[in-house]
C-alpha cells in the first residue's frame, strides 16, 4: 500500500520544508523563457476592495496599438493569455472611472501580474457598491479628503513603481509622501511591503504598524502583516494579525491563505485544511496554493487529492520553481497508487 513506503514519506517531508520557499518566490524565478504567458490583472477600489464584473480593461502592445480586450469578473479580475513575449500596458478603458494603466513584461517569465485602482469620476456613490453608514470604507474615503495634493501624488508615483519593481524607486516616493502627510496610513503599507521586497523585515514590520496605528481598520495591512510575520517564521504573530483582518473583512481570500500557511507553518495541518481549500477555490490559478493544499492532503492520507493539487500546480507554472521536486513527487505517488 501507499502508506507503507517510508522512503516516500522522507521525500514529502523534504518537499513540505522547501514549500515556504516555494511561496516567497517572485512570480517566473527559477523558470526558463518561453514565447507569450499569462498576465494576471486585479481591478480594486482604493480602500482595497475588489472592483465589479464588466470594467473594461485593455491590454495594448508598448508599442501601440490593442492587442485584447477583457471584462472583469467576479472579484475585479482577468487573465489575459499571450502567443507572444514582449512589453505590454495594461489599460482601464471606462468611461465612469479615471484612466488607469500598468506596463508589464513577458519576457524572463511566463506570468505577470498587474493590479490597477478603480478611481470613480462621478462624487456620489455607486450603486451596487454602497456600504453601510457605519462600514470602515466609508471612513477610507473621509481620510483620503485629508491627503494633500502633493502627498497623494507621490503615493501614486510610489505604487507604479513598486508594481514595475522599482523597489528602491517606490520606497523613495513613499517615503516623500509620508514627509509631506505623516498621518497618511496606505502610504505606511505600501511602504512595508516595498520594505519587504527588500527583505528588511524589521523596518517593514514597523511600518505596517504604523499603518494600522494610524487606521486600525484598514485589512490589507494585517494582512501584508500577517504574511511578513509567515515569512519570518513568527506564527503566532501572523495569527494574531491575519484574524483581526478577517474579523474586518471575512471573506478576504488573501487572508485565509496566508493563515493557511500560518497553521501548516505551526503543524496545525488540520486547521490549515478548510482555509487552504477555500483558497483554490476562489483561486485557482494560485499555485503556490494547490503545493499548500497536496501537502495537507498528504497529511490527512488523500494521496489521490494530493496528486490532484501537484498536478494542478504543474499545471499552471510548468517551469516553475519547485517544478522538478513536484514532478518527482506526481511520479511515486501515481506509482504507489497503481499498486
Amino acid at each position: 500500500m501507499f502508506w507503507t513506503t517510508s522512503r516516500f514519506l522522507l521525500s514529502l517531508l523534504f518537499f513540505c520544508l522547501l514549500c515556504p520557499c516555494l511561496q516567497a518566490q517572485r512570480p517566473g524565478m527559477g523558470g526558463t523563457r518561453s514565447p507569450g504567458g499569462i498576465i494576471d490583472v486585479q481591478v480594486r477600489y482604493a480602500d482595497g476592495r475588489p472592483a465589479p464584473r464588466g470594467i473594461h480593461v485593455r491590454l495594448e502592445s508598448a508599442e501601440g496599438g490593442a492587442e485584447a480586450d477583457l471584462e472583469t469578473v467576479q472579484g475585479g479580475k482577468c487573465q489575459f493569455h499571450q502567443n507572444t513575449s514582449g512589453v505590454f500596458i495594461v489599460r482601464i478603458a471606462e468611461g465612469d472611472y479615471k484612466e488607469a494603466s500598468s506596463r508589464v513584461e513577458l519576457i524572463n517569465s511566463p506570468r505577470a501580474y498587474v493590479t490597477l485602482d478603480l478611481i470613480p469620476l462621478q462624487k456620489e456613490p455607486i450603486p451596487e457598491i454602497s456600504v453601510p453608514q457605519a462600514d470602515p470604507a466609508d471612513a477610507v474615503s473621509v481620510k483620503d479628503l485629508a491627503i494633500p495634493e502633493p502627498a497623494r501624488m507621490e503615493f501614486n508615483k510610489g505604487e507604479e513603481a513598486l508594481r514595475a519593481k522599482n523597489i528602491d524607486e517606490s520606497l523613495k516616493h513613499f517615503q516623500r509622501a509620508i514627509k509631506l502627510y505623516d498621518d497618511y496610513p496606505r502610504a505606511y503599507r505600501m511602504l512595508g511591503d516595498a520594505l519587504v521586497e527588500k527583505q528588511q523585515w524589521p523596518e517593514a514590520e514597523t511600518a505596517l504598524k504604523k499603518s494600522i496605528d494610524l487606521q486600525p481598520d484598514l485589512a490589507p495591512a494585517y494582512f501584508d502583516l500577517g504574511a511578513l510575520r509567515n515569512q519570518t517564521k513568527n506564527y503566532p504573530g501572523a495569527e494574531e494579525a491575519l484574524k483581526k483582518g478577517l474579523e474586518l473583512t471575512p471573506d478576504a481570500t488573501i487572508g485565509k491563505y496566508e493563515l493557511a500557511k500560518t497553521y501548516w507553518g505551526m503543524g496545525r495541518w488540520q486547521d490549515a485544511a478548510p482555509l487552504a481549500a477555500d483558497t483554490v477555490k476562489t483561486l485557482p490559478d494560485l499555485a503556490a496554493a494547490h503545493v499548500l493544499l497536496g501537502n495537507i492532503r498528504l497529511k490527512l492520507r488523500d494521496a489521490p487529492g494530493a496528486l490532484h493539487e501537484y498536478q494542478e500546480y504543474l499545471r499552471i507554472e510548468p517551469q516553475g520553481a519547485l517544478a522538478a521536486q513536484v514532478r518527482d513527487l506526481v511520479e511515486k505517488i501515481q506509482k504507489a497508487l497503481a499498486h
